[in-house]
């Protein structure tokens, strides 16, 4: 059975690595046809750069892997220190800074956007995610734990696609009803069908649409607004924070320990924030360098909460008790909640602005609910980045022995 999955791994690689090769023929070939159309090459681009980068960088390793475990053949310890003096952390770190600051001196210039800018967005969106990889991996070294990078491609593929697949299948499911529902509820209140067919002639009209007041007042209309809450601030937390981590439940037959659980974890969590982040990015580049930064705070949630959870899971196999999974997943999904209702609420605070137009006062209360907003998201990264540290520096050595004990009472 296991030479099985073992083998359905790697045509699974081969088969996302074969898919991104022919989306990524979109980055070459449609900015030239459609370049002088409607069509925006720039997005063109980037998307198709995006498919590119996640299916042959993950879907090849994936492949590779699942053939070399296939032919018995041992994985290198993962263990991210270089033997200079630089660290990988470090360097990493600094390439992510070079490429924020030149991607948006691009997209200012539009110095040949279409075809240099795609590069600048990927390492945008894929580094820090590499980076948070990097600084556990390299923390939890000291503590011998025998990590490999066979595990850590799987949980990271884990992530970037059995989670993302699963977890964007159950919201789009519940936003269906959810909306269903909120439409329905309108409907049946006075003048609820007049308003609906009101927006449904303007949606179908693209001069209205182009409109960012129009768009900003629907988003606002408390219908709407509601469902959208709903849908991020409840639905998506509940899913993304159960399927994250669910490649270290997948590899559960190997009995991890506590570190080695936590980093299977954070590797799963990266995976699904460069997924995330390589198409969410895209959604407005007029701001694409605020976009990135948020970014960064998007992945520290995803990877502690996907690390807790795989904590979770450990203690769960080791006490066949589930009060320490349910306390992680509870405290995964309050994390993941707060960070949205923060965005959530400067996306709010700006449409605002949009849609109250050119009104002094209200665009000096939405800028200061901006700032407020923004610094709170600060506060709420710097202490995501605290607890990766604190909890990669608790005594593992200690706790790598008693586990280590455990796995050989369980036969691990």
């Amino acid at each position: 059975m296991l030479r099985v999955a073992k083998a359905c791994v790697a045509v699974a690689g081969l088969s996302i690595a074969l898919l991104g090769l022919l989306s990524g023929v979109l980055y070459f070939v449609l900015p030239l046809v459609y370049g002088k159309g409607g069509t925006d090459p720039l997005q063109i681009s980037i998307v198709g750069m995006a498919f590119l980068v996640l299916g042959l960088g993950l879907g090849l390793p994936l492949s590779w892997q699942g053939l070399s475990s296939l032919l018995g053949r041992p994985s290198r310890p993962f263990r991210p220190r270089p033997k200079r003096r630089n660290s990988a952390v470090g360097l990493l770190l600094a390439l992510f800074v070079l490429s924020v600051v030149v991607g948006q001196i691009i997209l200012v210039t539009d110095f040949l956007a279409p075809l240099v800018f795609p590069l600048f967005y990927v390492l945008g969106a894929a580094l820090p995610a590499l980076i948070v990889m990097a600084f556990v991996g390299r923390r939890l070294s000291s503590a011998a734990v025998p990590v490999r990078w066979r595990e850590i491609v799987l949980q990271t593929g884990s992530g970037a696609f059995l989670a993302i697949f699963l977890a964007f299948g159950l919201e789009a499911i519940f936003s269906l009803f959810i909306l269903f529902a909120a439409l329905l509820i309108v409907a049946l209140t006075p003048n609820g069908m007049a308003w609906l067919q009101e927006l449904t002639a303007n949606l179908q009209d693209p001069l209205w649409i182009a409109d960012s007041v129009n768009l900003s007042q629907v988003l606002l209309s408390p219908p709407i607004a509601i469902a959208l809450v709903l849908i991020f601030v409840v639905i998506a937390p509940l899913g993304e924070e159960l399927f994250k981590p669910l490649g270290v439940a997948l590899m559960s037959y190997r009995r991890p320990g506590t570190a080695q659980a936590f980093l299977w974890g954070v590797a799963g969590g990266a995976g699904f924030a460069i997924a995330e982040g390589l198409f969410n990015s895209a959604i407005a580049l007029e701001g694409w360098s605020v976009v990135v930064l948020l970014r960064v705070g998007s992945t520290l949630m995803h990877c502690l909460g996907s690390g807790l959870m795989g904590l979770g899971w450990h203690y769960l196999l080791r006490t066949r008790r589930p009060w320490h999974i349910l306390g992680t997943y509870a405290a995964s999904v309050g994390l993941h909640v707060l960070w949205n209702v923060g965005a959530i609420g400067m996306a709010a605070v700006s449409l605002g602005a949009m849609a109250s137009g050119a009104d002094e006062a209200s665009l000096a209360l939405s800028g200061l609910g901006v700032l407020v907003l923004g610094a709170y998201l600060i506060l709420l990264a710097l202490f995501m980045a605290f607890a990766i540290y604190y909890l990669t520096g608790r005594g593992w050595e200690e706790q790598w022995i008693e586990d280590g004990g455990w796995r050989m009472e369980n036969g691990g």
